[in-house]
């Protein structure tokens, strides 16, 4: 009996931690609801034509529209921004005004990043691995969900 348990036991703190890595390894958070919210109500706008050809949103360099929700937070700007022509393709940025710095992050409607550059206005594009970027992703995924509850709690 103690066997038994002490292996049921194993099991739950397996799927615990199992939870966890996968938590901390940029595990998919569906954004669904944010998606056709934006899509819904958001602003008109278009990505830029070079940023669209690097993140792979276009084929050739011209601008791409996009729905955009927008926010302004001190010295950082955040924009969600979903594809007109594809909402599987969604471009979240994040601009810093006082650095002119720009991260670029190219996400999937279920939250997975596929593509993350970064640059500043007047430098080429750099493109950064998955890897570099997931640290920061994750908290910009996080404000996007966060942000996501909050709209739809004052509903």
């Amino acid at each position: 009996m103690r066997e038994v348990i002490g292996k049921r036991v194993l099991t739950v703190a397996a799927l615990v931690a199992m939870a966890a890595i996968l938590s901390a390894h940029g595990a998919t958070h569906s954004l669904k609801a944010l998606i056709d919210a934006v899509v819904k109500d958001g602003l008109d706008a278009r990505l830029p034509a070079h940023l669209s050809v690097v993140l792979g949103v276009a084929a050739v360099e011209q601008k791409t529209a996009v729905k955009q929700a927008v926010i302004h937070d001190g010295h950082t700007v955040r924009t969600f921004n979903v594809c007109v022509t594809n909402h599987d393709d969604v471009v979240i940025l994040t601009h810093n005004d006082q650095s002119r710095a720009t991260k670029a992050y190219l996400v999937s409607a279920a939250g997975e990043l596929r593509k993350a550059v970064s640059y500043q206005p007047g430098a080429p594009a750099n493109e950064r691995t998955l890897a570099d970027a997931r640290s920061d992703f994750s908290g910009e995924l996080k404000f996007w969900t966060e942000y996501q509850r909050t709209a739809a709690k004052s509903k």
